[in-house]
C-alpha cells in the first residue's frame, strides 16, 4: 500500500452551537484540510502521513495527539513557539452548510519552511496532497509550491484540492493566478463548482487548460449534484449517493480521502494513474467510494470526528 502524505495547515475548528440561554458556544474540533485527508485515508486503514507546522500550545499539543492517536505518521508535524496554532470558528446554517471566520495571521502553519521537512521524506515515491490555504502568503506559497516540484521530482502521484477560502487572502493577492501555479504542478485536481466560478468562471475552458498544462484527472464537485470527472481525451458524470446534511465542513475532505485511499490501496502511480482511468468500471467504482465518504461526512458534526471508517460506509 503507498503512503498518503499531506501537507498544510492543522487547526481547531471552533464550531459555535445555540445555547439554551440564547448565547453560543463553541466545540473544540481538530481540523484542517489536509490534516483531514491525512486523518480520513488512517481511519480508512490506509497508511498517512502529515506535513505541518502547530504552535507550542494547548491546541497544537490537541491535534499533534489526536492526529497519532487516529494513526496518522507525525514525524513530519513540527510544533513552535514562533507561532500560535491557527483558529477557524465556524457557523452553520439551516441546511448545514458552513462559514468561516479565521484567526491565523502570523499562525504556525504559515512558518513552515523548506528545511523542515525531515531527510528521506520522499525517499519512497507516495502520494502527495496539499490545498491552496498555504498559497495566501508569499513565504508559504513558495514552500508549498517548492513541495510539490519535490514530490514530482521523487516520482510522486501529486494530488491538489483548491479549497478556496476568499477570506484567508490579502486585498491585494491575486488567488487566481496562484493558485493556477499549483494546479499546473498537481496530476490530480479537485474544486468545488463554487470555486471554479468565483475564481475562473467557465468550466470548459478552466478544465482544458488544466489538462493542457498536465493535470491526468480533474475532479468537479457540486454538493449533492453530479460529479463531473474530466481526463485527456474524456469525461464523465457520477452521482452521489443521497445524504442527510448536517455539517458541510469535512465533506470535500472526505472525499478527497476517500479518492486518495483507493489509489493508495491499489498502489496507483503517477505512471499507473492513466490505465487507472481508462478503466471506467474501476474510475467509477472508485469514485462511488469517495462520494460516499462525503456523504457519511456531511451526515456528522465536524472534521475529523466526521470522517468515516470503512466500517461506516
Amino acid at each position: 500500500m503507498t503512503r498518503v502524505i499531506a501537507f498544510g495547515e492543522a487547526l481547531i475548528d471552533m464550531l459555535a452551537r445555540p445555547g439554551d440561554d440564547g448565547q453560543r458556544t463553541f466545540l473544540e474540533q481538530a481540523g484542517g484540510a489536509p490534516a483531514n485527508v491525512a486523518v480520513g485515508v488512517a481511519k480508512l486503514g490506509g497508511q498517512a502521513c502529515f506535513m505541518g507546522q502547530v504552535g507550542k500550545d494547548m491546541f497544537g499539543d490537541m491535534l499533534v495527539r489526536t492526529m497519532a492517536d487516529y494513526g496518522v505518521d507525525t514525524h513530519a508535524l513540527h510544533q513552535t513557539a514562533a507561532g500560535m496554532t491557527a483558529l477557524a470558528f465556524v457557523s452553520l446554517d439551516a441546511d448545514g452548510e458552513r462559514s468561516f471566520a479565521f484567526y491565523r495571521d502570523g499562525s504556525a502553519d504559515l512558518l513552515y519552511r523548506i528545511e523542515h521537512v525531515p531527510d528521506g521524506l520522499f525517499d519512497t515515491p507516495a502520494i502527495f496532497h496539499c490545498c491552496s490555504n498555504t498559497l495566501t502568503d508569499p513565504e508559504i506559497a513558495d514552500t508549498t509550491l517548492a513541495l510539490m516540484q519535490q514530490a514530482r521530482d521523487a516520482g510522486c502521484l501529486v494530488s491538489f484540492d483548491v479549497n478556496y477560502r476568499h477570506n484567508l487572502w490579502p486585498k491585494t493577492a491575486t488567488p487566481a493566478d496562484t493558485i493556477a501555479d499549483a494546479m499546473a504542478l498537481a496530476h490530480v485536481v479537485k474544486l468545488s463548482r463554487e470555486e471554479l466560478e468565483a475564481l475562473y468562471g467557465d468550466e470548459q475552458t478552466t478544465v482544458t487548460r488544466l489538462l493542457d498544462d498536465g493535470a491526468q484527472l480533474v475532479l468537479v464537485t457540486d454538493g449533492g449534484n453530479p460529479l463531473n470527472v474530466y481526463w485527456p481525451g474524456g469525461a464523465t458524470d457520477i452521482a452521489p449517493v443521497p445524504a442527510d446534511m448536517t455539517d458541510s465542513t469535512a465533506a470535500g475532505d472526505a472525499f478527497v480521502a476517500g479518492l486518495l485511499h483507493r489509489l493508495a490501496e491499489q498502489g496507483i502511480t503517477r505512471e499507473t494513474l492513466t490505465g487507472w482511468i481508462a478503466n471506467k468500471a474501476q474510475l467509477e467504482k472508485d469514485l462511488q467510494f469517495a462520494c460516499r465518504c462525503g456523504a457519511v461526512a456531511v451526515s456528522r458534526y465536524g472534521a475529523f470526528d466526521a470522517l468515516p471508517t470503512a466500517g461506516d460506509l
